[in-house]
């Protein structure tokens, strides 16, 4: 049995980043790359794209922006969690309002985070999921 936990404990945490804001999106792919045990296993930039990859690679933590065209991450989350309720999904935003946050609660968000504080995900993930992240320096010593 403690194989099977030490199996786990190393296992990636592979994220899904979803934003229809281009910029966004890959700002939070790369930042996320200098964390342990994250790996950054596909992006989306709308709601119905992020069903198709949650279905086809899920992952265990979808970060996922609460307006976009299309299907909402509202829409998007009601349908992932309804097939997938193991998913853990993040939502972001760049409003904090009480009516939001009541929806996303009702949709089955772990969590909400507004885009301004976009750089305490690892810390949120760890949050959610109970896994230790750490910060990784893969780049250390390079020019």
């Amino acid at each position: 049995m403690a194989a099977s936990h030490a199996s786990h404990v190393d296992e990636l945490l592979r994220i899904l980043v979803v934003d229809d804001f281009g910029p966004f999106r890959k700002a939070i792919c790369s930042f996320l790359l200098g964390y342990e045990p994250l790996t950054v296993v596909g992006e989306a930039a709308d709601g119905d794209e992020a069903i198709e990859l949650a279905f086809r690679l899920a992952p265990h933590v979808i970060i996922m922006d609460v307006k976009m065209p299309r299907k909402s991450g509202v829409e998007a989350t009601q349908r992932i969690k309804r097939a997938l309720p193991e998913i853990h999904i993040i939502g972001v935003s760049t409003q904090h309002d009480t009516f939001l946050k009541a929806s996303m609660k009702a949709a089955g968000f772990s969590t909400f985070v507004t885009k301004d504080r976009a750089h305490t995900l690892p810390d949120v993930i760890a949050t959610i999921t109970g896994r230790s992240i750490t910060r990784d320096y893969p780049f250390e010593g390079t020019a």
